[in-house]
């Protein structure tokens, strides 16, 4: 009865320190069209970009010396639609008696893709100057 309080015990504390450090953890942004629109503007610092949509995948440097940020993400959706009918029973592979079965399927399975980039320029007093993005699914 002691070693099942102990171990109760420790796992509570284990999903309670496990809480504790996920709320802890830095939010992971999600990159979209909507987070884009709404909240990157002219005249942010680079640190309120960051605090907004995460760090860039490229920085570069043009001839005029300007940075420039480069977001660029992709996403799969896959979406199915129907009905699925299994049969079961005694027996092998869904059948009764191993002799009849009754198996179906009218799936219908798409899958599309999503690209988003984002390009954001800062001028020469490191604030954003410009910033452009790109939404396309395919």
């Amino acid at each position: 009865m002691r070693n099942t309080l102990q171990i109760a015990g420790i796992t509570v504390l284990m999903f309670a320190a496990q809480a504790a450090s996920a709320a802890d953890a830095p939010v992971a942004r999600d990159l979209t069209l909507g987070v884009i629109q709404r909240t990157i503007k002219a005249g942010m610092t680079s640190s309120e970009v960051v605090e907004s949509v995460g760090s860039p995948n490229l920085v570069t440097r043009g001839r005029t010396g300007r940075e420039s940020w480069v977001y660029d993400r992709f996403s799969t959706e896959t979406s199915e639609k129907g009905v699925s009918v299994d049969g079961g029973g005694m027996g092998a592979g869904g059948s009764v008696l191993g002799i009849i079965g009754v198996n179906g399927s009218n799936k219908k399975v798409t899958t599309s893709q999503r690209s988003l980039m984002l390009v954001v320029t800062f001028g020469a007093d490191g604030m954003v100057e410009t910033f452009s993005y790109r939404s396309s699914k395919f």
